[in-house]
């Protein structure tokens, strides 16, 4: 499963996998961003152009944002 960070958005915003799936986050505006849920995930910086990858291994609904663009906001939901 790939997500695209794209025009300060993520795409699509909201996301259901099974447990177990690897959801990769592909950074294409020209500057970073971050996947954050905060106690759950922290992809830490994403540079222009560069992939983040999460395993999703325990069920539930995870909201996350962009620390650097706290507009930013998606959700993913491991069942």
């Amino acid at each position: 499963m790939t997500v695209a960070i794209d025009g300060t958005a993520y795409a699509p915003a909201a996301v259901t996998v099974k447990r177990g799936t690897r959801v990769t986050w592909t950074n294409q505006d020209p500057f970073p961003h971050t996947v954050t849920a905060p106690g759950r995930f922290d992809s830490g910086s994403i540079a222009a152009g560069a992939s983040w990858s999460y395993v999703a291994r325990t069920p539930g609904q995870y909201d996350y944002i962009c620390t650097l663009h706290p507009n930013m906001k998606g959700q993913l939901v491991v069942e």
